[in-house]
């Protein structure tokens, strides 16, 4: 079956659409995610067969660093709903967004994170995908999540040596558990993440039958489960059975947008409630993101406080 984003753009969602303003230094933005039911509102993308999007990295980009606030309030004016971020842990605790395990790549620093203080990357600036200082430092799991609040879903991405436990206290410490998904890579580690937080949703790849039944046997509400289905432009007949199930989909080809082959919509008609993308402002204009998320908030009641 042919997927087409279906939801109507009223005018006055257009207004809500419009991009926020600087006010001393931070993103004044309008909340339109403010208290929203994330499982409800995946249901309805099901339902409705909109396919929304993910910045992969918080969606990088010349002067946006990756896994930056910047690049994060950038995705999200582009249209993005979900911003994937990765966290690392510091020698003292603090959980930070990388995504290497060395500074060298993304800062002006070099050599690896796991011995330094939050502290000592004070002094360090990210840099953008050309290289470039961009005048930005390190953020926290906290400070994402609190940029993130109401305007965005956060997409965790564990590195090691980080732990669940740890992403787990600091979503429950911030308020976030209901406006998050956690990444998972065996059905062990979700099935342990949703017995310790079962409002949070988790990404889990799901192969087969038997893997959800896996997950139905330990006692997981399917609701709380976003399938991850790999690299690539999606398994239209595997899509279509998860969405029998009652489960949403994602999945991203990250090879094909650096090779110049990406199809976003391809990528929507093949099923996903959800794709992750590299290059948000393109998958967004093809998607027409922005109009389309604001579109199917508004269509689904069941998902607004």
């Amino acid at each position: 079956m042919i997927r087409t984003q279906t939801v109507a753009v009223s005018a006055l969602l257009l207004a809500a659409c419009a991009v926020p303003q600087a006010v001393h230094g931070q993103e004044a933005a309008p909340a339109p995610y403010a208290g929203i039911d994330l499982a409800a509102y995946l249901d309805c993308a099901r339902t409705q067969r909109v396919t929304l999007l993910q910045a992969h990295r918080a969606g990088d980009r010349p002067g946006a660093a990756e896994n930056s606030l910047a690049a994060l309030n950038a995705s999200l004016r582009d249209g993005a709903v979900f911003i994937e971020i990765d966290v690392a842990r510091t020698a003292d605790g603090v959980l930070i967004l990388m995504h290497d395990d060395t500074l060298d790549r993304t800062t002006t620093g070099s050599g690896p994170i796991d011995g330094l203080t939050f502290a000592a990357l004070a002094d360090l600036e990210l840099v953008d995908v050309d290289g470039q200082p961009t005048g930005e430092t390190v953020p926290t799991l906290a400070d994402a999540l609190a940029a993130l609040d109401g305007r965005g879903i956060a997409q965790i991405d564990r590195k090691r040596p980080t732990r669940f436990e740890e992403i787990a206290d600091v979503l429950e410490a911030e308020g976030a558990a209901d406006r998050a998904v956690v990444i998972t890579y065996t059905l062990e580690d979700a099935i342990a993440l949703h017995q310790r937080l079962p409002d949070v949703m988790i990404s889990v790849g799901l192969r087969d039958q038997g893997d959800v039944q896996t997950l139905t046997d330990a006692g997981v509400d399917l609701t709380r489960i976003q399938a991850w289905l790999g690299l690539g432009a999606g398994n239209p007949d595997w899509d279509a059975e998860l969405t029998r199930l009652g489960i949403e989909t994602s999945y991203g080809d990250f090879r094909g947008e650096r090779n110049g082959t990406a199809d976003y919509a391809l990528m929507a008609r093949n099923g996903a409630e959800v794709i992750s993308v590299d290059d948000v402002p393109a998958a967004a204009a093809a998607l027409d993101a922005a109009a389309t998320a604001d579109a199917l908030l508004a269509a689904c009641p069941a998902a607004r406080p």
